[in-house]
């Protein structure tokens, strides 16, 4: 992940589907430790796609017990040995036939529709969200924003109107 200008060129580079990319928060950490460590701190679980033989089969782990941060690894060299030794939990997705793997974008698929099918009537992994309306309008206006074909006409169509943004929306903009 990057933070600053290297965010705004790795969301210039994502392939993204509609403008997706637009909702996104990039933040850079030293090391998977460290980014481990921050989001365990939020209380998720960390669950890594993994084809060691040693991880667990998808349809079996606890998705119910903390909210779950999914990480996928690279496609031709999968996670690495330092997140495979950070995860709370490695999973592995059961396949048939001759392949040995799926492909990064048919594994996460497969992966978030597992978790789709197991969250029901508001439990599972995939819950509503839980922004305030403050921070809901405040990564709307975000989007708004960043919708526009220039960047600087949205702040300057807000500053003739004499619409103030505050303080605390400027991080998101």
């Amino acid at each position: 992940m990057y933070a600053g200008k290297q965010a705004i060129h790795q969301k210039k580079g994502m392939r993204t589907a509609m403008g997706s990319a637009q909702w996104l928060s990039l933040k850079n950490h030293l090391s998977t430790a460290e980014a481990v460590a921050e989001i365990r701190q939020q209380g998720y679980k960390i669950y890594a796609s993994d084809l060691n033989p040693e991880a667990k089969d998808v349809r079996d782990l606890d998705w119910d017990s903390a909210p779950v941060c999914v990480v996928m690894g690279n496609e031709e060299r999968g996670i690495s040995q330092e997140m495979r030794e950070n995860a709370d939990q490695c999973f592995t997705l059961p396949m048939c036939g001759f392949a040995e793997s799926f492909n990064l974008s048919v594994a996460t698929s497969i992966t978030l529709a597992h978790m789709s099918a197991k969250s029901v009537d508001g439990n599972g992994p995939l819950r509503k969200g839980d922004l305030d309306e403050h921070q809901y309008n405040c990564l709307y206006l975000k989007g708004l924003l960043n919708s526009l074909p220039q960047k600087r006409t949205g702040k300057l169509l807000l500053k003739q109107n004499n619409i103030i943004i505050p303080d605390a929306a400027i991080s998101f903009i």
